[in-house]
């Protein structure tokens, strides 16, 4: 086993261990491993053959934090894995789906067959009728207000809205999906494809209504993002299923998260066809404000999810007028704030080039995500633990 103490003396140059040498002396699983470099905590350079190295130094680092860490008796928010899963892995080439990479099932498949493999659904859940009309719900509502109402009601639906049985959970799990489709949509519940009623609520083209099914597969897991967690902590307590979906869809509608997009999709609706867009990424620069939709707190550099939906757009779009600009505006990004695009983005740039409603980024991004939330929470009942984080007290103590 290598010393790790032993490369101060190399640090003129960098030193890299395999990736058994790097989980030996962090004492993790390779799996965790591979964690650590998808959250940018430990860079990595191709190898022989298929095989990658880990820069030492980044390990050590790492090892001593981690040290410091169990002798304070604390965790830090992000970084370090707290719960095993089998649904997603965070990969330098995006999501990868019980060992499917997301990309490439982005190609041709559905959000229902990634369901049906984030779910290990033997059987089609979706095989069952839609569920009946949602219930009569105020006028005025945004569409995750909508979504939260009827969630909510989904007791009066279902009789069996409390059932805990494994062989119930993924077909109602189909028709909670669906349910809530049809409330972010304000339409009702419907079997047809899941993209297939986005577009047509949109009105949108088959190249428009191609580009959603892209964007629902590449968005229905991200591994243990806060919503995703706090659907797993609602199943932990052992919370019906509509009830651990609230519980993901309360932490989804916050600006830093679901809502992310209208953020991204308000500065760029100020992007024309004459703009100059480097004054204007400049002029944002200079007023102190962010770039919504560009950097990603996992990904170092860039989004796999964003380069595959962005690539697709220039291809079935090349000489629309915004897409055609989507190089000069990106470099401008990068040149200026030193960040890439992230699904934010790219959801915001089908949005603008489709012409769809104001909140469609929004509503693909929920509707895939619902998916995502269904998975852990079954995954989490099949779990007998109750999730139960400590805090690290930093106030007063008594004397």
């Amino acid at each position: 086993m290598i010393n790790i103490d032993k490369y101060n003396q190399y640090m003129s140059k960098p030193v890299y261990l395999s990736a058994r040498e790097a989980a030996t002396e962090l004492g993790v699983q390779p799996a965790t491993l591979y964690a650590y470099v998808s959250r940018g905590l430990i860079s990595s350079v191709a190898g022989p053959g298929k095989q990658r190295r880990y820069d030492a130094g980044d390990v050590r680092r790492l090892k001593g934090r981690k040290s410091v860490e169990e002798t304070a008796g604390s965790r830090p928010l992000t970084g370090d894995p707290v719960l095993e899963t089998e649904l997603t892995l965070i990969s330098e080439d995006g999501p990868v789906y019980r060992g499917r990479l997301a990309r490439d099932l982005a190609r041709n498949s559905t959000l229902e067959t990634v369901a049906t493999l984030l779910w290990s659904s033997e059987e089609d859940p979706f095989a069952e009728a839609a569920p009946a009309d949602l219930p009569n719900l105020p006028q005025g509502l945004g569409p995750l207000d909508r979504l939260m109402m009827a969630l909510a009601s989904w007791p009066l639906q279902d009789k069996a809205a409390f059932t805990q049985a494994p062989k119930l959970l993924k077909i109602k799990g189909a028709a909670l999906l669906r349910f809530g489709v049809a409330a972010l949509l304000d339409t009702k519940p419907s079997a047809q494809p899941i993209h297939t009623q986005i577009a047509e609520c949109f009105g949108a083209s088959s190249n428009a209504k191609n580009a959603i099914r892209s964007a629902l597969v590449l968005s229905a897991d991200h591994e243990l993002n806060t919503s995703a967690f706090a659907a797993r902590c609602a199943a932990s307590t052992r919370a019906p299923l509509h009830a651990a979906l609230l519980s993901g869809l309360g932490a989804f509608t916050g600006p830093r998260h679901g809502a992310a997009s209208d953020r991204t999709s308000a500065w760029l609706s100020e992007i024309g066809p004459e703009s100059d867009i480097e004054a204007a990424l400049s002029d944002r620069l200079s007023r102190g404000e962010q770039l919504p939709g560009f950097g990603h707190s996992i990904y170092g550099d860039k989004d796999p999810r964003a380069d595959c939906l962005l690539d697709l757009l220039c291809q079935n779009e090349p000489r629309h007028p915004f897409v055609d600009r989507l190089p000069s505006l990106i470099a401008s990004a990068r040149d200026l704030y030193g960040l890439s695009p992230n699904v934010d983005f790219s959801l915001a740039a089908i949005q603008k080039t489709y012409d769809l409603p104001r909140d469609a980024g929004k509503i693909i991004f929920c509707a895939a995500r619902i998916t995502g939330w269904i998975a852990h929470a079954l995954e989490q009942y099949a779990s007998h633990e109750q999730i139960r984080p400590r805090a690290a007290y930093v106030g007063e103590r008594p004397e």
